[in-house]
């Protein structure tokens, strides 16, 4: 039973703070640590004293909390262990942080992102072969009319085309299947995405293209033939769900965003139409290989981006309003 009349106000607040689950830390502005309650210091015992004075400082030395802002939902990963940090102002002393451990959930979810891609590749394995009868019985069929009459061009033409088609299936196919081996060298993303629309504009003329390209930024060190592929899946997605009439915006610059780059070491590829978007049902499925709304498309193509993306070490992700980011760091 609480006592408060014999406990004063310091107490009591203290008592409470002791008793919450979650780690609670006060670090002054010249990183001292100022108080720990009892979760915190069973967090330090957990990923040792180094890594929590790595977590608890980090938050003093970013440009928003020195200018008097609060933070919430910062992101930290030390080791295997990931964190949520919400940073609140304490006087004009310091801040206090609220730790989440989101490990555990992060596990659950990676687990569950598995389990659903091997429920949608054995749901769509069928699929798979039976598009690909298209393109074969197209191969079949103009090479039986070929033989009827050597001369017509048009037949040859149709063969490649179809051969085409199943060499860019296996193709992306492969990606998601196989580690990638990047060749990385230092490239100027604004000439790849150019190279990207090229490829698309002459085929839908009565697209507006607007390009918000930042100049100031530096090249960055990538695979070019794997991003350019990247590139030319999502450009190449915007035209289609546009349907050939309205604007694509391709828009780029150094990425602030305070879950993947607080420290502003990344940059940001914005690709954006003026179609309908993704249907809300399908947002948590976008990136799942053979998951796709396209009534011709197999569902490879977002889905090897994204592994391509990723091997970069980078992030690929629908931010809504018709908007795919790439986000990539930079030296």
């Amino acid at each position: 039973m609480l006592k408060f009349k014999s406990q004063s106000k310091k107490d009591i607040e203290k008592s409470i703070l002791e008793d919450i689950d979650e780690p609670i830390v006060a670090v002054s502005f010249d990183k001292k640590i100022l108080y720990k309650n009892n979760a915190a210091k069973e967090l330090e015992i957990l990923i040792g004293k180094k890594n929590f004075i790595d977590l608890v400082l980090f938050p003093v030395e970013l440009d928003k909390i020195k200018k008097n802002s609060s933070v919430k939902g910062l992101f930290r990963k030390i080791g295997k262990n990931q964190f949520l940090i919400d940073v609140s102002l304490f006087q004009d002393e310091g801040v206090i942080l609220l730790i989440k451990d989101i490990t555990r959930f992060s596990e659950l979810e990676n687990q569950a992102k598995k389990e659903g891609i091997l429920v949608a590749v054995f749901k769509y394995l069928s699929q798979i072969f039976h598009d690909m009868k298209g393109p074969i019985g197209g191969i079949k069929g103009s090479a039986q009319l070929l033989k009827e009459d050597p001369e017509d061009t048009e037949l040859i033409d149709d063969i490649l085309y179809e051969t085409k088609r199943l060499e860019n299936l296996i193709t992306e196919i492969t990606t998601i299947t196989k580690p990638l081996q990047l060749n990385k060298r230092y490239e100027n993303i604004h000439t790849l995405l150019d190279e990207a629309l090229n490829i698309y504009k002459k085929q839908y003329p009565d697209v507006e293209i607007k390009r918000r390209y930042d100049p100031s930024l530096p090249e960055i060190k990538i695979d070019k033939e794997q991003i350019l592929k990247v590139f030319i899946n999502l450009i190449r997605n915007a035209f289609e769900a546009i349907e050939g009439k309205g604007n694509i915006t391709i828009e780029t610059g150094i990425s602030w965003d305070k879950v993947y780059s607080p420290r502003g070491n990344k940059v940001f590829i914005r690709i954006k139409d003026s179609g309908k978007g993704v249907p809300e049902d399908m947002i948590d499925k976008l990136f799942i290989p053979f998951v796709t709304t396209k009534k011709n498309g197999m569902g490879v193509g977002l889905s090897s981006s994204f592994k391509i993306v990723k091997e970069h070490n980078g992030i690929l992700r629908y931010i809504g309003n018709s908007t795919f980011e790439i986000i990539l760091p930079i030296k």
